[in-house]
């Protein structure tokens, strides 16, 4: 089975990221994930 990428863009800043096949239902990219967990953190 081939895992190949896909090129996404982010919900919240409209980045462009690539996430691997498996990932697909990834919306935003990993900074936007990041500052939102330490959001909730607070």
């Amino acid at each position: 089975m081939v895992d190949y990428k896909i090129i996404k863009y982010c919900r919240l800043c409209k980045k462009r990221f690539v996430v691997r096949k498996g990932q697909s239902k990834k919306n935003y990219c990993d900074a936007c994930i990041k500052r939102m967990n330490e959001e909730e953190d607070e």
